[in-house]
């Protein structure tokens, strides 16, 4: 039944995504290949459909953001590859879905937000402590402060310059504040890591 449940959710997101979330039920159910019936029969309602499917959204962000303090990488991979996943899964809603959340639904929006900033936010200091550890980050940054700012300015400026009007191109936009971060937080030990990776990618990039 889960599965299921999943991947009807997944086809209704793709409408959702698409077409935003003006449609009834049945239109729904009509593009997304399925029947008003098996939609009801696993959702009470359009509303239920969309919770379980900003659910399924939150579960990918903290699944991404989780890497950034794993112990299989350092905290500099962690991190890069935590905000890379992250961008993926933000560059996957389309502004008229967005729009129509927050203004159709600003309960599900806020609740949605705060569980994705309270993940991100942990995501950080983990991050952030961890690097201290690994001497890879200055053992004076004020993890508290540092992870506060910069979710508030990756988020605040992706939806007002990259989501609604798509001044700059998500891929860009992460890798340059990668970029800005790490070398603002790096030991000398962790610029010479940053260094190599570079070097590694420009090799890469020539043959």
């Amino acid at each position: 039944m889960t599965v299921r449940k999943e991947k009807y959710a997944a086809k209704a997101m793709g409408v959702f995504r698409q077409f935003g979330l003006h449609l009834s039920i049945d239109e729904i159910a009509d593009k997304a290949g399925v029947t008003k019936k098996t939609l009801y029969n696993h959702f009470e309602s359009k509303e239920g459909l969309l919770k379980f499917c900003m659910q399924t959204f939150i579960n990918d962000l903290e699944k991404k953001i989780a890497i950034m303090y794993s112990e299989d990488v350092n905290a500099i991979d962690g991190f890069k590859s935590g905000i890379y996943g992250m961008g993926e899964v933000f560059h996957s809603i389309s502004p008229v879905f967005f729009n129509d959340l927050r203004m159709m639904f600003p309960e599900i929006s806020g609740i949605q937000h705060k569980a994705g900033f309270g993940s991100f936010l942990e995501g950080m200091k983990k991050n952030l402590e961890k690097g201290k550890e690994e001497k890879l980050y200055r053992q004076d940054i004020d993890v508290e402060l540092i992870s506060r700012f910069f979710i508030t300015s990756v988020v605040s400026f992706f939806i007002s310059s990259v989501l609604t009007r798509s001044e700059y191109s998500a891929r860009d936009y992460f890798a340059s504040i990668i970029n800005y971060h790490l070398h603002a937080v790096v030991t000398p030990k962790g610029k010479r890591l940053l260094d190599a990776e570079k070097s590694i990618t420009k090799y890469s990039d020539k043959q």
